[in-house]
């Protein structure tokens, strides 16, 4: 279909054009409690043309794009026609000039990744889990998929590839007397070993347990927080949204890249490097869908920033040589051990109910789901309550554990320090 479609959009005379087609395989799995519900098989195929019309006007070239999804099953006259609708549709918005990727060549033949096996495997490991007197697994999908991309442009990009991931949603309940409590636990990887997959379901079951006993989180003023959630992949995208080519050609971030934001602070700087691949990422992506090569470069190094990365159009209209996909990324460990940061007392949130960080303002945090007190004596398991922090303020006195820990497409500290936090929470 892609050959094809290629050939009809020559015919039309646009500009430039883009065809991207991506075939999915997909073996998913749905299971109550240990038993297969359910088990489905989907082989999909879908091919998409971007389009580029330009035009001149007071001087500017200028440049408008509509793209839509094609099907083998139209007819050439069917498809001719709505190319010209596109062409009419693109040159109703017209944005300034930019120039779409040219001459890369990049082939792989489709490969064949036995989902089915991939699918028994991945079934082992979670049954592997064996229900305790008070956790249970109450269900879980499971969805193994692999995709084959091939990509054409009118500039010479000619680009295929394979890639595969995997995905778990587990559902885990803790009974504890007439308290019954629910968690859900996601995880996204390629190819991660089974006893990692299996550990980290334990490791649920010991939260759900402690979460059945946690106390109220009381209020605090000026507390020592400790941040050891799956959320701390979301807190270090602060600086790739803040590098983003197109949060700052929109006027969104106004970070520059020689910036340093974390002059004169205490404690660890923070390092972050874009990594073409990472072992067990779901993202290891040689090209974007635009064209473009991946490729290991370093966003932030000692609190300063380095560079941008983005989509081609803002990297073109901030002047930058080529774009850089952010597929994976990976923040370099700090200074102290977890076992050190919890030398003094400290509130340490495991679960969030839901982690934001705006990165226009800085602010993030979020409800409190499951946290460990510790009051200098004794640790306590805690819930509800929520903190409120502002990431140019936290900057100012972090520190980063030496402990990491792969979450899907990042590698992270597994332990983020920050101090004087306001900890909403019972009086």
């Amino acid at each position: 279909m892609i050959r094809r479609l290629e050939e009809l959009v020559r015919q039309c005379n646009v500009d430039d054009y883009r065809i991207v087609e991506c075939t999915t395989v997909s073996h998913q799995a749905f299971f109550v409690k240990q038993d297969l519900d359910q088990h489905r098989i989907s082989d999909t195929t879908h091919v998409t043309l971007f389009l580029y019309v330009d035009k001149e006007e007071d001087g500017r070239k200028l440049r408008g794009q509509a793209s839509r999804e094609f099907y083998e099953s139209q007819s050439d006259e069917e498809i001719l026609k709505q190319i010209e609708g596109m062409k009419f549709q693109a040159s109703l918005a017209m944005n300034p000039y930019f120039e779409i990727p040219a001459d890369y060549k990049y082939v792989e033949e489709r490969k064949d990744y036995q989902l089915l096996n991939v699918l028994k495997t991945l079934v082992s490991a979670i049954q592997n889990v064996k229900d305790t007197e008070t956790e249970k697994i109450n269900s879980y999908e499971l969805f193994v998929n692999e995709y084959y991309y091939h990509i054409v442009n009118s500039r010479g990009v000619d680009v295929s590839f394979n890639t595969m991931d995997e995905e778990a949603e587990v559902i885990i309940n803790s009974i504890d007397g007439d308290h019954e409590i629910e968690l859900y636990h996601r995880v996204k990887f390629a190819n991660q070993p089974l006893n990692e997959i299996t550990d980290g379901i334990l490791e649920v079951f010991r939260y759900a347990k402690d979460r059945t006993k946690a106390k109220p989180t009381k209020k605090m003023n000026n507390a020592t927080v400790l941040m050891t959630s799956l959320d701390n992949g979301d807190f270090f995208r602060y600086f790739l949204a803040k590098t983003n080519s197109g949060m700052v050609y929109n006027r969104r971030s106004q970070t520059k890249v020689g910036d340093d934001c974390q002059e004169n602070s205490k404690g660890d700087k923070v390092t972050l490097e874009l990594k073409k691949e990472l072992p067990y990422s779901a993202n290891n992506l040689p090209f974007t869908t635009e064209g473009v090569p991946a490729k290991d470069i370093t966003i932030v190094k000692d609190g300063v920033y380095q560079s941008y990365w983005g989509d081609q159009k803002n990297s073109y209209y901030l002047g930058l040589k080529e774009a850089i996909p952010a597929n994976n990324y990976v923040v370099l460990p700090g200074s102290k051990s977890i076992a050190e940061m919890k030398q003094d007392p400290y509130l340490e949130i495991i679960q969030f109910s839901s982690f934001i960080m705006n990165p226009m303002t800085g602010d993030f945090g979020g409800e409190i789901r499951l946290a460990y007190y510790f009051d200098g004596k004794e640790v306590t398991p805690v819930t509800g309550g929520s903190i409120t922090c502002n990431m140019t303020e936290s900057l100012k006195h972090i520190y980063l554990s030496k402990e990491t820990r792969q979450i899907n497409n990042c590698v992270v500290p597994k332990t983020v320090q920050i101090f004087d936090v306001a900890v909403a929470g019972e009086e």
